[in-house]
């Protein structure tokens, strides 16, 4: 009974809960018009020459260092001014207006202050909203080296991360703003030593380096030794390297030029790389190498594809880009890679070339006319050289993408169409195709830094429209037409040595094919599709230089291929 006695009284003292909702911000509406009609004020904030009269204990309640001077032995216990210097009359308003309401308004005019003030008076609640701000709707390319520097200062982490971030993602255009040239050395190291920097290529960053020296030269040309170690030259072409050597900058100075020397020594001695920790950048290294069937014919009883299809070696797998916007027709192309972009070339009557972008995963047309009907393209030097062709049969049309220049170079020896043009230790090697009347077996070889052409020795078989690849540090051609009609399908293939100026027959291919595709990765060689006299193929085989000798089937396609030409590129 004496328990039940107790809980009964328990509940009897016990009071219900009456929630007033707008009871507080009522009473931070009234606080605040007591402030703004200086009823009970007890303390004057001044900063500028500008007096705002407020109460002590609301102070104190959203600041600890206001609670912190109104309650030690400060001389503003004391006394009925606060003056705080160096700030911001309107910001203190606005910060006084957050304290006694809740709210105030931020904008690109006063967050940066907003920061500093909460920063300072210690009241984080409104030191993250206004960061928050700055984050969303502050950071772009002209701000964000400032505003990282800013977030560190003021222990805005997020902020400072975000900052990061975008100079990360968006670094080519980061590095041609003006706060780029500004930064010091040690910053400027640390951001090019990120792996997460986004950059199509690393020559970017190499760009970007020298960019910031130049800028400055007289100081900064010290510095370039160690940043050229944050840059990841075994990710640059040996193309870009060479360049690099023939810098002025780098070129005298020992030191750089050591460094980018031992970046090229990883390409003649790839066996150097494996005592040394060689990490592309993240952006670098999620691409995959694929290869690109730049033009197709299917039979009359197939459904037209509005696609560019692309073959993944690593996976064995089709995938598809959006479709070239040339008319290919009947018409021969050819393609190569140039500067990280696919160009195609051909006869297409108002236009001649079409360039993709895979960044970006759509096609152009730059305004460039070539003469290029049954020629060959091949990617030197950041160039194009088109070669040959039926209406330009000995010619070399050499086209720059970057400056939209198109210039002539030596002319070949022997009037060639339907041959094939192959990029092997800084020369380009023309084999066999036609003249029109006849088909050939000779071959020249291109040097494209002296303009001139040598004969090297000719095949043992004539051929057209064959497919040819570098593999190994040798040349191999497959198949191609043993003469002028589509009725004489070679199997024969040759494989060329520079080193010994000298063809050599290899194991001929289990079916004839001619108007095929070829990409060799290593010591491997794929070969897709093409005609067999009878019928399109729609196959595709592999060749290792190495082992079997001889090509096997390793995918069988649903559709019907012709390709004329294949690129590696790298995509997302």
């Amino acid at each position: 009974m004496a328990a039940s006695s107790r809980q009964v009284e328990a509940r009897i003292d016990e009071k219900p809960e009456i929630m007033y909702d707008d009871f507080r911000e009522e009473l931070l509406h009234k606080l605040n018009e007591l402030r703004e009609s200086n009823s009970l004020c007890d303390t004057t904030i001044r900063a500028q020459g500008q007096d705002f009269p407020a109460h002590r204990c609301v102070l104190s309640a959203a600041s600890p260092y206001f609670r912190a001077m109104f309650t030690s032995e400060l001389k503003e216990k004391e006394s009925d001014l606060v003056e705080l210097k160096e700030m911001k009359s309107s910001t203190i308003s606005d910060v006084l207006h957050y304290i006694y309401n809740g709210e105030t308004a931020i904008d690109s005019s006063n967050a940066k202050d907003l920061v500093m003030v909460a920063d300072y008076l210690m009241i984080p609640s409104l030191k993250r909203k206004a960061a928050v701000f700055l984050e969303n709707e502050m950071i772009n390319v002209s701000s964000c080296l400032a505003l990282e520097s800013f977030a560190s200062q003021y222990d805005c982490k997020q902020l400072r991360q975000a900052a990061v971030s975008f100079q990360t993602e968006n670094f080519v255009d980061v590095s041609r703003s003006e706060d780029f040239t500004l930064l010091d050395s040690r910053k400027l190291q640390e951001l090019i030593c990120m792996d997460e920097l986004n950059v199509a290529e690393e020559e970017e960053v190499y760009e970007a380096v020298m960019t910031w020296v130049k800028h400055d030269l007289p100081s900064r040309e010290c510095t370039l030794p160690e940043l050229l170690k944050s840059v990841r030259l075994f990710s640059m072409s040996k193309s870009s390297l060479r360049r690099i050597l023939d810098q002025e900058l780098v070129s005298k100075s020992l030191a750089c030029t050591r460094i980018v020397i031992n970046a090229l020594d990883l390409f003649l001695f790839p066996v150097l790389s494996h005592d040394i920790s060689l990490t592309p950048r993240s952006s670098l290294n999620n691409y995959e190498d694929v290869v690109v069937l730049t033009r197709s014919e299917l039979p009359s009883d197939e459904i037209y594809n509005d696609r560019t299809n692309f073959f993944v070696l690593a996976t064995m797998t089709w995938g598809s880009l959006p479709m070239v916007p040339l008319n290919c027709g009947e018409h021969h192309i050819a393609a190569a890679v140039c500067g990280g972009l696919l160009y195609v070339v051909g006869d297409f009557g108002s236009t001649s070339l079409s360039c993709f972008n895979p960044k970006q995963n759509k096609w152009s047309t730059p305004d460039t006319k070539l003469n290029c009907k049954g020629c060959t393209v091949t990617s030197f030097d950041d160039e194009l050289f088109v070669i040959g062709g039926e209406d330009s049969w000995h010619d070399v049309q050499i086209y720059n993408p970057v400056l939209k220049e198109l210039r002539q170079g030596a002319s070949m020896e022997a009037a060639r169409a339907g041959h094939n043009a192959v990029l092997l230790q800084g020369h380009i090697y023309v084999i066999a195709g036609h003249n029109g009347e006849h088909c050939q077996n000779s071959a020249e070889c291109y040097n494209p830094l002296t303009d001139q052409w040598a004969e090297i020795s000719s095949m043992s078989d004539v051929r057209r429209s064959a497919a040819a690849v570098a593999v190994g540090g040798k040349i191999l051609v497959v198949g191609g037409y043993g003469d002028m009609s589509v009725y004489t399908v070679e199997s024969s293939c040759e494989i060329f040595d520079p080193g010994t100026n000298q063809w050599n027959l290899v194991p001929s291919l289990d079916i004839p094919r001619a108007s095929c595709g070829i990409v060799g990765v290593g010591d491997t060689v794929y070969l897709f599709g093409g005609e067999d006299g009878n019928e399109c193929r729609s196959d595709v085989q592999c060749f290792d230089l190495k082992t079997s000798g001889i090509f096997n089937e390793v995918f069988q396609h649903i559709v019907y291929w012709i390709v004329t030409f294949l690129s590696p590129a790298k995509f997302d």
